[in-house]
């Protein structure tokens, strides 16, 4: 006899006598034990006594009688802050939601609610493993950024709709916020926002529009920086369709490119005090072996991985960057430190590593803002896909640096390129 499936065990709180019934038979009714309590203060009573040690899921409301079911939610967020939570509830004001899924909430469902769906959600947290919840709280919380962003421009786009444009102070606020979405990747979302902020402006005489001189260095910018963007795709696009020319190059030369890019970067290193480090090489003794690569995605490949480090790393720092030569091909690697208090001590966790590559995927919204990068989320996915193309592989790890007296923990970028096989 197969060994029998331990019971999902489920802790609800629903004040209506009626709907928590309903619900209790439908959780029932697909093998899960349920603990109801209407009440929060019963339920806080059980929090503090059981600690959730045997729950599996928390399903609440949020309009309770005796008091605030988010509050019940942070309280359960202090005990336990990996277990799944489904708030059901009839209110859809944004502010609310926007507030729960502050609190790591799993699933926010709007009643009534359908059976189905209800089991399909739980079933559904249940089946993630706990750095699940963690990567989908990770990109709530760029969600909620965005939503805060949002939240403040429409209020400061209806200061200006009503005549309110003597306020400095407003328009400065309005320009910093704008120009800290385009540094955070939202370029098109900001040229589509200024189109409302431009027709709201005082209009001249034939209809035509007093443009402020901060608006219009905005508008450009933000031109130049989606023009940039596209500039982006279409190299994806001209990788990923083979629309791009491969040559035969020696390490010699993919070495020089490395020191080429070391001069050109020299500004920005400068901007926090970092160096970039390039070991001299010599290659005489690799005679004819080539790689097959094209030099000018090359170049940008590295010039991409570069920024990156420059980007994340800690001021006064150095970024390594290094050949290592192999039978069957070479090894460049890109190595810095992380100047994140949240990945610095232990690394960037590993169930990014991978994701890091994917399209649109930002490690971290707070970067600094000033090395003319695009901050779109998908620098390393043009990186990744060009790699590929060259027949190669890339791979993003963490190190521990033992050199010094105090261990640090250091983040690589190791490409593999092949040797061309007619080159072997």
């Amino acid at each position: 006899m197969g060994k029998q499936k331990p019971l999902t065990k489920v802790l609800l709180l629903e004040d209506d006598p009626t709907i928590s019934l309903l619900y209790s038979g439908i959780l029932q009714k697909h093998g899960m034990e349920v603990t109801s309590f209407t009440e929060i203060k019963t339920a806080l009573e059980y929090l503090a006594e059981n600690h959730l040690h045997t729950e599996n899921i928390v399903l609440t409301d949020l309009q309770l009688p005796d008091g605030n079911g988010l509050e019940f939610v942070r309280e359960i967020r202090k005990i336990n802050k990996h277990i799944p939570i489904v708030v059901i509830t009839s209110t859809e004001d944004p502010k609310l939601i926007i507030e729960v899924m502050k609190e790591h909430v799993q699933e926010y469902i709007i009643k009534p609610v359908i059976p189905d769906e209800l089991i399909s959600r739980i079933k559904y947290q249940l089946s993630n493993k706990e750095n699940d919840y963690e990567y989908s709280e990770y990109e709530r919380e760029k969600i909620l950024s965005l939503e805060k962003l949002l939240d403040w421009y429409a209020y400061k786009n209806s200061r200006i709709k009503k005549g309110d444009l003597n306020s400095q102070e407003m328009h400065k606020n309005l320009f910093y916020g704008l120009r800290t979405s385009l540094a955070q990747g939202a370029g098109f979302g900001v040229l589509t926002q200024l189109i409302d902020v431009i027709k709201a402006m005082p209009k001249a005489e034939g209809g035509g529009v007093i443009l402020d001189a901060d608006i219009l260095s905005i508008l450009e910018e933000n031109a130049l920086y989606s023009k940039k963007v596209l500039d982006r795709f279409t190299e994806i696009e001209d990788v990923i369709f083979d629309r791009i020319e491969l040559q035969l190059v020696s390490p010699f030369v993919i070495f020089n490119e490395m020191l080429s890019l070391k001069d050109e970067l020299k500004s920005i290193l400068a901007l926090r005090d970092q160096t970039l480090l390039v070991p001299e090489y010599k290659f005489k003794e690799l005679g004819s072996q080539k790689i097959l690569l094209n030099k000018v995605f090359f170049r940008k490949v590295i010039h991409e991985l570069l920024l990156n480090a420059m980007r994340f790393s800690q001021s006064s720092s150095k970024i390594y960057a290094m050949l290592n030569l192999d039978s069957d091909g070479i090894y460049l690697s890109i190595v810095n430190s992380l100047g994140d208090e949240q990945f610095a001590k232990n690394g960037i966790p590993n169930e990014y590593l991978d994701l890091i590559f994917e399209p649109f995927f930002r490690l971290n919204k707070n970067i600094y803002e000033k090395h003319g990068s695009l901050d779109f989320g998908i620098g390393l996915s043009f990186v990744m896909q060009t790699i590929i193309r060259f027949g190669g592989s890339i791979s993003a790890l963490n190190l521990v640096d033992h050199t010094s007296d105090v261990k640090e923990t250091k983040v690589e970028f190791k490409i593999f390129l092949p040797y061309s096989s007619s080159e072997k």
